[in-house]
């Protein structure tokens, strides 16, 4: 089974460089355009599935590519963007300059929170949470087609941190509207389990499921839940 995790269309925020976090912001003009770009570039039939966060900037989003694949649109609270806390509408250029080692931490230490927020842990693993229930949903009603997950940028930094070697790891956030494509399988022991297949591409190009040039190494997605509770 595939998934590919889309982030959704430009917001104001987007435009401004300022975090947006878990605050509502809705998609901008450029936005639903993107939005309504990527919806018809899927192909009805191809796929099984829409999940996404309930914050209206991915839920428009995942709407569009719902309505054109004639399949259930379904919200989950786990695939919200990672809480920020105080970082939440400020600058992310000028709180850089201001505060270059915070802002790494941010970005690299997955045990940073934030004043308020989340830890990268934390968020990672709510995240992961919520992709393991999509796999057991969807895993026996139609596993040879992909599901689109209609989601964040930070979040999805954290899943492809966390899935790749030091080697492999992305270079480059997500853009708006651009997809990571994972294939999932399970553990020796049964537990699920996902690979990182491509990041940062259009989704239509994860709709075929050809076999990968090399093994991909799969992790388990109950190594990616803590116990650690969400700081808020």
């Amino acid at each position: 089974m595939r998934i590919v995790l889309l982030r959704h269309g430009e917001t104001d925020r987007n435009t401004a460089d300022r975090f947006q976090a878990q605050a509502d912001i809705p998609l901008n003009e450029t936005g639903v355009r993107q939005a309504q770009q990527v919806a018809r570039s899927l192909r009805p039939g191809a796929w099984a599935a829409v999940y996404s966060s309930p914050l209206s900037r991915a839920a428009r989003t995942a709407a569009y590519c719902a309505g054109r694949l004639g399949v259930p649109h379904l919200r989950l609270d786990g695939l919200r963007e990672r809480h920020l806390g105080a970082l939440d509408g400020q600058d992310r250029a000028e709180f850089a300059r201001q505060h270059p080692r915070t802002m790494r931490r941010l970005l690299t230490d997955p045990a940073y929170a934030p004043a308020g927020g989340e830890t990268g842990h934390a968020a990672l693993s709510r995240f992961a949470t919520a992709l393991r229930t999509i796999v057991e949903a969807d895993q026996g009603v139609s596993p040879r087609l992909p599901v689109l997950v209609v989601t964040h940028g930070g979040v999805l930094n954290l899943l492809t941190r966390a899935l790749a070697s030091a080697v492999e790891a992305p270079r480059v956030l997500v853009g708006t509207c651009a997809a990571v494509c994972l294939d999932t399988g399970r553990m020796p022991e049964g537990h699920p389990a996902a690979a990182l297949r491509r990041w940062n591409v259009a989704p239509h190009e994860c709709e075929s499921a050809s076999a990968p040039v090399h093994a991909l190494p799969f992790v388990g997605l109950d190594e990616l839940i803590t116990k650690e509770e969400t700081r808020t």
